[in-house]
């Protein structure tokens, strides 16, 4: 067997039993090439006994971390550059508790007395059906249990958790998902919850002392833009025309800032009211260049380097385009509070992940597989989940942010966490004394 051609077509093969392909692939292909020729071929003990030499195991499927976009390039250079300095360079206004005992709080060591204490305040979706009850029952030799088919009528829920307070019920939002009922949940409808709910909610339990550090996930629906942001995608080259109405802009010119109205004014001689462009708006910044063009196309698209190659990238490198927020940062800092969005695939970052995991356990234990037991359960559910166990999974992102800091991939990444988290016991006749002690309490 040539180990490095078989694990090459193994890690391909997904639509097939492996121990069959691997039989197939062996007697067909790899063993004419070599010019080998079984007597009998390989049999599928065999196949599965060189899987197992190779790593592979025969397991259950079950829900666990995706690597699948963890160490794309553009995600990296967020997480490495973006995301962890920033959470870093906020460590020691961050409300924390003690590692190991998380009822006691640590006093915070602060540089100055008028920024506000950071309570990290996690936010998430999840959805819940009807008929999601236990995977497992007892049964008779033979026989089956009986389930209804299908999904059924469900709820879709978004919340926020800290650790100073658990899970804001005063800040939950349920929705009954699907076209025939209450539609689907969007960026227009968290931005709502943001302003009525989220922020009210936090501010009113914690008092004027605190500011908040929302933590969001990176999905199209919270990254979208308000109507009138600075966004080089909505403008045309020229004035007027399908193109958005959007707020003013600025830029510096001898050391001074100077507002830019990006629409002309109504008794404009030639484009009254209308959108300015492009064109205009580089050229009132005195940035035109004869013959730009609008946007490099085709095979002259924009390189990673390039400043001056169209008026589409001059103008997205201009500070007041760069510095463009989406809606929903913008709500939370007109707040008084903080956004910070999570690296892309990066959910082991997210306390809430494993406060839905508990959630959803509780969910279905107690489902009957009726709609109005989902409804009566779902609040109970949410309230189940103690402040301890949201600070431990506080704990947890920390010890994930630690690992990527130091350069690890994810699935070494994951590795360390799991390592801090686990206790090994020399010996299964032996309780050790501290674990004794707290048995005994």
């Amino acid at each position: 067997m040539v180990p490095h051609a078989a694990r090459q077509y193994l890690r391909h093969i997904v639509d097939q039993e492996i121990p069959n392909g691997l039989k197939k692939y062996l007697e067909l292909e790899l063993f004419p090439r070599i010019h080998l020729k079984p007597g009998k071929g390989v049999s599928l003990r065999t196949a599965r006994r060189w899987l197992h030499r190779e790593g592979f195991r025969f397991i259950e499927h079950k829900k666990s971390l995706y690597y699948d976009g963890h160490e794309r390039p553009d995600v990296v250079k967020y997480r490495q550059e973006t995301f962890l300095p920033a959470m870093q360079k906020l460590q020691d206004r961050l409300v924390k508790y003690e590692v190991g005992n998380v009822s006691a709080l640590v006093q915070p060591h602060r540089a100055n007395y008028v920024d506000r204490q950071l309570v990290l305040v996690a936010h998430d979706e999840m959805t819940a059906q009807a008929n999601d009850g236990r995977k497992k029952s007892w049964v008779l030799d033979g026989e089956h249990a009986l389930k209804k088919k299908g999904a059924g009528r469900g709820m879709h829920q978004s919340d926020v958790i800290c650790s100073t307070i658990g899970w804001v019920a005063e800040a939950s939002q349920s929705l009954e998902y699907g076209k025939n009922y209450d539609g689907y949940w969007n960026g227009e409808m968290f931005v709502t919850q943001l302003k009525r709910k989220i922020i009210p909610a936090l501010e009113a339990a914690h008092g004027p002392g605190y500011q908040f550090l929302i933590v969001v996930d990176n999905s199209q629906g919270h990254s979208a833009y308000a109507e009138d942001a600075l966004l080089v995608q909505r403008m045309n080259m020229r004035p007027g025309g399908q193109q958005a109405r959007m707020r003013d802009g600025w830029y510096e010119r001898d050391g001074h800032r100077i507002i830019q109205p990006m629409v002309f004014p109504p008794d404009h001689a030639e484009h009254p009211g209308a959108a300015k462009g492009m064109k205009q708006v580089l050229m009132e910044r005195g940035l035109w260049i004869r013959g730009l063009v609008m946007k490099c196309r085709g095979d002259k698209k924009c390189d990673a380097d390039a400043t001056v190659c169209c008026a589409t990238r001059i103008l997205e490198l201009q500070p007041d385009f760069t510095e463009q927020r989406s809606l929903v940062q913008e709500v939370i800092e007109a707040a008084g509070h903080m956004c910070i969005f999570l690296p892309k695939y990066h959910c082991e970052l997210n306390p809430i992940e494993f406060f839905w995991g508990v959630v959803k356990r509780y969910l279905r234990e107690h489902c009957d597989y009726t709609f109005k037991t989902l409804q009566e359960n779902l609040p109970i559910a949410l309230a189940s989940v103690s402040k301890e166990l949201i600070r431990k999974w506080e704990h947890r992102m920390i010890r994930w942010m630690e690992a990527y800091r130091s350069g690890l991939s994810a699935k070494d990444a994951q590795f360390q966490v799991k390592a801090f988290g686990t206790k090994r016991y020399k010996s299964h006749r032996r309780v050790p004394e501290s674990l004794a002690a707290a048995l005994d309490a």
